[in-house]
């Protein structure tokens, strides 16, 4: 991945925290050449926080601390009280059984065998599988207008606000092989510090260039004035970004020189008809 493609995003963006890599590791090998720091008993919630920060970290089944992100992850075999929905049935979590089977079936756990997943900034990463975003609401927007640009509408974000990261920002982009958005869930929330207002996205590797191509593209359209003024606030230089920020131009302009247009046209034949029919 592109290291000056992934700053140019954190910076039109305004990030936070760190743009995350993920890479599944089947082979207990590369698991054990890898030197990301092992933290034994460590939630994937709490992990994924230590990476926004800058840390590389890896996990496998016996030291992971949550079964559940260990089964979506394909890190140990999925009981069947746990596939068939009946755990979080007998939970009181869901009003039927049905329900609860419909609801794991769409966590999209990962069936192959996974012996580990190393976790890092995406431009510290080799091989990642997938790329994670923690952010706020208005840059997964704007990352969902990235895509769009490319890929046009996505019809496979799903978010149930239940296992936030390890189904739907690990398990569910990865079986879909598409974009999703995550609300986070309550666990995650209390495992972190990541305040109210940060959703999660990921999306597989291979769509990285033109989501990140995407954003960058659609700046100078869909930021006014007053966010373009604090991007160029964060910028070393006014075409830190590739190209210049426009001031007094976005789609909302443009749609209006547009809609003159039109009227003009519209005006235009008018006239022309009363004056054939004079």
């Amino acid at each position: 991945m592109d290291n000056l493609q992934i700053t140019r995003v954190s910076k039109a963006l305004g990030l936070e925290n760190k743009i995350l890599g993920l890479r599944f590791l089947v082979l207990e090998k590369e698991y054990n050449d890898s030197l990301a720091e092992e933290h034994e008993g460590l939630s994937l919630c709490s992990l994924v926080k230590l990476v926004c920060r800058g840390k590389s970290v890896k996990c496998n089944a016996s030291t992971i601390g949550c079964d559940d992100a260990a089964y979506a992850m394909g890190l140990k075999e999925v009981p069947e009280y746990v596939y068939s929905g009946r755990k979080e049935y007998e939970d009181r979590k869901y009003l039927s059984k049905s329900i609860a089977f419909q609801v794991q079936n769409e966590k999209k756990y990962i069936p192959q065998k996974i012996y580990g997943a190393i976790i890092s900034p995406l431009e510290e990463i080799e091989n990642p599988d997938l790329v994670i975003v923690i952010a706020t609401a208005k840059d997964m927007m704007r990352l969902t207008q990235g895509y769009s640009r490319y890929y046009g509408v996505n019809k496979n974000l799903l978010s149930i606000g239940v296992q936030g990261i390890c189904s739907e920002l690990v398990s569910k982009p990865f079986m879909n092989n598409d974009l999703n958005v995550s609300l986070l869930s309550n666990c995650c929330r209390k495992l972190t510090d990541f305040s109210a207002g940060c959703m999660g996205a990921s999306f597989p590797i291979h769509l990285a260039e033109n989501i990140f191509r995407g954003i960058l593209e659609t700046v100078n359209l869909t930021e006014n004035n007053i966010p373009k003024k604090k991007i160029l606030e964060r910028l070393d230089s006014p075409d830190e970004l590739g190209f210049e920020i426009v001031m007094n131009y976005d789609y909302a302009i443009q749609a209006s020189k547009y809609e003159e247009y039109c009227e003009e046209c519209i005006k235009a034949c008018s006239n022309d008809k009363e004056g054939s029919n004079e």
